[in-house]
């Protein structure tokens, strides 16, 4: 018994046998040492194994398998070279059981060996069809995992769990893709392609080695048929039927048999089925084991089945129809991105499924190269334009003209999103050639105070964007290539603004230079310029102080009163209690560029007090703006006057008379 094997090495033999008619799959090991044999056997379509744990014993050239209480299982006799094993089922007196036909087992390798190799095959990372079958001939004969190495057992268990469906999602999908794009110019092509997808479709190219029971190898089949069918139609080459003969024995490989699977053992689609084809079908079926069923059903089904050859016929009109279209902008908007309406689809009752093999998968080229040729246009249509024909904040609402409504469809939508894409290049893009006009500008621009002044600070300029506005990059990008200038000029521009407001007279009465007046505008807020700004505003705080004083020094000297009437008030009447004082009124006014003088007449007991206003020269006034009112001690009072009669006036009161004093002398009062 040792003879087959190499010391304690085990070994391992599988194949099949045959009980009451039955075909069931074996795998077994023996243990020369141990004279042991372990024994796994199940239904093909089954998937766990029974397990018989054996001892062999010497009968003449046989050998009877025993079980641990001494019933007798199996006669077997191994060859000489240990190939083979051929044996007998018993029954429990030893004798050959009936209902069980004589078997053979071939040596095989280690069920370590088989499941290292089928998950090798497993990882294969293009699966073809002849990789597929190897890989179902081998799941098909997956050894019992209490075969594996005992540390192996879980680890193998969850590879192959995760390996297997992931396999044949590879396949499944590079098979389409090759029966799709394979050529199918020539008869010699379209004769390969066809001959790819009939051996894809085979009931050896699945896991189970079944179209049956196998939802997932079903539906992948069905797709390589109608994708083959589908490509020889629109090329004029239709496909032909599987041979008449085997039709039978095709439908006896289904438990049961709907539209799917009669579509896979005819081998063509119901889309190219007419009326004669559905007679002769069932003239055919006649003979066959489900005849009846599969005429029943194409009773009842035959209804649909037209139906869907005509709307397939429609959809080929319609793709023909966009795939005869122009590559240009205006074709793609108005076919909707080369795609049918709802309400066309709604209108001839046209399913996703049947859009999408028809319409939708074939357009896929044409519209692809139709959306790059309406995007070239959109990007021509950008080059062309200016700032001043096409203004920068109105650049996006060009892709609602160009491209239309884009809701609900997913071509339009990418062209939109193309356009708006191209849109903000254009903006950037010209924002960028101003920026770059504006950097040259500021680069041969003096780095003074007059050249910071008439070049925005040094700062970029949106005012030529038509409403558009820089991006955060490109304005860090700008402010970068500036700031050596910003700061040269902002030294130089503090030392002229510190000059300049120390060297103002403040009586100047010539229009102030650009440079006295840097305090009171909007000033820029880089930090680089604060050191100027704050010159600025410091220089124009000291300067106002000082030309009030000077002002208000004229003014008060000019006013010709003397010291004890600038030492007093005057009230707006004699009836009101206090007044602003003298000086106030006189300052006050000068700031409003008001001449207010205290003219008399007479002497002694004679004599008057007046005070006369001249307000600011007006060029649409052919004579001065004079008032002049008689001005009355206060009684009781060495310092204080009331403002009497109006002697003389050229112009209306400016305000009424009882506030007229508080807005001369610019107290919160006045309105």
């Amino acid at each position: 018994m040792a003879a087959p094997a190499q010391a304690d090495e085990a070994t391992f033999y599988r194949g099949t046998h045959f009980c009451n008619g039955d075909r069931l799959l074996d795998d077994w090991e023996f243990q020369p040492s141990e004279a042991r044999f372990r024994i796994y056997y199940r239904k093909t379509e089954g998937t766990s194994f029974q397990v018989l744990d054996l001892t062999a014993a010497s009968a003449g050239e046989d050998l009877i398998l025993s079980d641990r209480s001494g019933r007798p299982w199996v006669a077997a006799r191994i060859a000489p070279n240990g190939e083979q094993l051929r044996g007998r089922w018993l029954t429990s007196q030893g004798r050959p059981q009936s209902e069980c036909e004589p078997f053979t087992l071939e040596r095989t390798a280690s069920a370590k060996a088989r499941m290292d190799s089928l998950l090798s095959l497993l990882g294969t990372a293009d699966p073809t069809v002849e990789t597929a079958r190897k890989a179902a001939a081998e799941q098909q004969r997956l050894p019992p995992i209490d075969l594996l190495p005992q540390l192996d057992q879980q680890t193998d268990r969850r590879r192959y769990g995760e390996a297997a469906p992931a396999f044949w999602k590879r396949f499944y999908e590079a098979q389409r893709k090759r029966l799709a794009e394979g050529a199918i110019e020539t008869p010699a092509d379209r004769a390969r392609v066809v001959a790819e997808m009939r051996a894809a479709t085979a009931a050896e190219a699945t896991p189970r080695g079944s179209l049956d029971g196998d939802g997932a190898a079903r539906e992948a089949a069905l797709d390589f048929l109608r994708i083959v069918a589908d490509r020889l139609a629109a090329g004029g080459s239709p496909l032909e039927t599987l041979p008449a003969e085997g039709l039978c024995e095709r439908l006896s490989g289904f438990t049961y048999v709907d539209t799917d699977r009669l579509e896979l053992a005819v081998g063509l689609p119901t889309e190219y089925w007419d009326r004669a084809f559905a007679e002769d079908l069932i003239r055919r079926v006649q003979s066959c084991r489900n005849g009846r069923t599969v005429v029943q059903l194409l009773t009842h089904a035959y209804p649909e089945i037209e139906k869907r050859r005509k709307v397939a016929a429609w959809l080929r009109e319609q793709r023909d129809r966009l795939l005869a279209l122009p590559l240009s902008l205006a074709s793609f908007r108005e076919s909707n991105g080369l795609s049918l309406s709802h309400e066309e689809l709604r209108r001839n009752d046209v399913t996703r499924v049947a859009y999408e093999r028809f319409v939708g998968a074939a357009l896929e080229p044409r519209r692809s190269a139709m959306e790059e040729a309406a995007a070239g246009e959109i990007r021509a249509a950008f080059a062309g334009e200016t700032v001043a024909s096409l203004p920068l904040g109105q650049a996006r609402s060009r892709c609602e003209q160009w491209v239309g409504r884009q809701w609900g469809n997913d071509a339009l939508a990418r062209l939109y999103k193309t356009c708006t894409n191209l849109a903000d290049a254009y903006v950037d893009g010209a924002i960028r050639r101003s920026f770059q006009a504006q950097v040259e500008r500021i680069e041969a621009a003096p780095k003074t105070f007059e050249g910071l002044r008439s070049h925005n600070w040094f700062q970029m300029d949106t005012s030529d964007l038509a409403g558009a506005y820089p991006s955060a990059a490109i304005s860090a990008e700008f402010n970068g290539k500036v700031a050596a200038a910003r700061a040269e000029a902002a030294r130089t521009a503090r030392e002229e603004v510190e000059r300049a407001f120390a060297a103002a007279d403040p009586l100047a009465e010539a229009p102030e230079a650009p440079i006295l007046q840097c305090g009171r505008g909007l000033l820029p807020s880089d930090e680089t310029l604060r050191p100027v700004v704050e010159a600025c505003r410091a220089g124009t705080r000291t300067f106002d102080a000082r030309r009030g004083e000077a002002r208000c020094k004229q003014a008060l000297e000019a006013s010709g009163a003397g010291d004890g009437l600038l030492a007093g008030t005057i009230r707006s009447s004699a009836s009101v209690q206090a007044g602003p004082p003298v000086r106030r009124i006189v300052c006050g006014a000068a700031r409003q560029k008001v001449s207010v003088t205290f003219p008399a007449s007479g002497m002694l007991w004679w004599s008057k007090q007046f005070m006369e206003l001249r307000l600011p020269d007006d060029p649409r006034r052919t004579q001065p703006a004079t008032i002049r009112w008689l001005l009355e001690p206060v009684a009781g009072s060495k310092t204080d006057w009331a403002l009497s009669t109006i002697e003389t006036k050229t112009v209306a009161l400016p305000a009424p008379q009882e506030t007229i004093l508080s807005c001369l002398a610019q107290d919160g009062s006045c309105r």
